[in-house]
């Protein structure tokens, strides 16, 4: 991989739309929200995952919150149809829809025991997240040409069970397409964090890190402070972890920027989602991903953050034996709490 300069472009809105499948059955379409609500301490992760060539589709959905309810909804292998992939949007297993319009989206979900519909406002233009950070080579190739992120605010309602939140917090999204090769060692991700969040308007914090199982090793992301957009350097990081070893509590972490220097991030979390991030008969439970909503500081201010990454040990070859900061049940379940052995 090697890195060119800062490149600002900016994507229409037709982006976030569908677009035509390329050749081939590794071509794949995807997108992602995340969000956080700080005050209530509410937060999650939605993505729905397409690969048209082979007609079938992955959900991965969970909200989690810090004193109340959770709930699950993801699984692969989805048969999908023409009517999952419309003129502004997407949907996946007759479940979760999201639709796009110029700088906003809208999520909806429903089914017996949770309910949601989210409305997200972007925060910054849409830019082509590759470009910004200079990424080029056989990963950008291999792993998703064309790569979008975005911050913004959230604001809805969300149903989890007999009870109702009114949503008011932070958002931050993704939208990936085009080939995605699991076996091309380029792109067979070894670990990786994904940490992306704001502050507010005037300071969004996008940083990752990636190692893939071939050696490589490097950094994307970006920083926009006052509408200036920088690259990122995550200088240290560092997970407070669950007895369980695959679900976190908190991170810290210390980001570099020419402006900005070296600062750190202290990270609390409301609860992890799990992850099986593959799409192909056999391989769904290559690697796992934890993600985690939690709230992050920096100085006197407290934002929105989305953490994710793998903790697996055992590359998920089999399911986790304990877990106490996620669960891998569908539908509603409480957050699973560290108890004592008894002796």
């Amino acid at each position: 991989m090697s890195k060119g300069p800062v490149e600002i472009v900016e994507l229409p809105v037709e982006d976030e739309w569908p677009h035509e499948p390329g050749p081939g059955p590794l071509w794949q379409e995807s997108v992602v929200l995340t969000w956080q609500d700080i005050s209530q301490s509410i937060g999650g992760f939605f993505r729905i995952g397409h690969h048209p060539n082979r007609g079938v589709g992955i959900c991965t959905f969970g909200i989690v919150s810090e004193e109340g309810p959770c709930f699950n909804r993801s699984r692969p292998h989805i048969p999908i149809t023409e009517t999952d992939r419309f003129q502004d949007g997407f949907s996946i297993d007759g479940f979760l829809t999201a639709r796009f319009a110029a700088s906003s989206s809208r999520w909806t979900a429903r089914d017996d025991d949770c309910e949601l519909d989210l409305e997200v406002v972007n925060v910054h233009p849409q830019y082509d997240t590759w470009a910004l950070a200079g990424l080029t080579g056989p990963f950008r190739e291999k792993f998703a040409s064309q790569h979008t992120e975005v911050a913004g605010k959230v604001a809805g309602s969300v149903r989890m069970g007999s009870r109702t939140w009114m949503i008011d917090g932070f958002a931050y999204r993704d939208h990936s397409w085009g080939v995605r090769n699991h076996d091309d060692p380029a792109t067979q991700l070894a670990n990786f964090v994904w940490l992306v969040g704001s502050f507010g308007p005037d300071l969004v914090i996008a940083a990752c890190e990636t190692a893939t199982r071939s050696g490589g090793r490097f950094n994307t992301g970006f920083v926009i402070r006052d509408g200036v957009i920088e690259r990122p350097v995550i200088r240290d990081i560092c997970y407070v972890v669950e007895f369980d070893g695959l679900s976190m509590r908190g991170a810290r972490c210390r980001i570099e920027t020419p402006s900005l220097g070296s600062f750190d991030l202290d990270i609390e979390g409301f609860g992890n989602v799990l992850m099986g991030m593959q799409c192909e008969p056999g391989r769904e439970d290559e690697y796992l991903e934890v993600g985690m909503p939690g709230r992050m500081r920096w100085n006197d201010r407290v934002g929105g953050v989305h953490v994710s990454t793998m903790l697996n040990a055992r590359s998920a070859n089999q399911a986790p034996a304990l877990l106490f900061g996620a669960s891998s049940q569908a539908g509603l379940y409480d957050r699973p709490r560290w108890s004592p052995s008894g002796g």
